[in-house]
């Protein structure tokens, strides 16, 4: 039986190149730039039905339209 060494960073450095030279830092920021952009689409979104729901409640049980 052979008794082979097996060394991690042969395996890890041709994967870690390979990803550090795909990506760049202007694309990890424009990501980043874009998913909070999506988010906060998304809360203001969230808060304008919450009032249009608030609003439409009070005009059915008050009989009033307020903003």
């Amino acid at each position: 039986m052979e008794n082979t060494a097996f060394d991690i960073s042969t395996v890890l450095d041709p994967i870690s190149e390979a990803l550090t030279t795909a990506i760049t830092p202007g694309q990890i920021v424009g990501i980043i730039a874009s998913v909070i952009g999506v988010g906060m689409t998304f809360v203001l979104m969230w808060f304008g039905v919450r009032k249009l729901i608030s609003i439409f409640r009070k005009a059915v049980t008050k009989g009033k339209i307020s903003a």
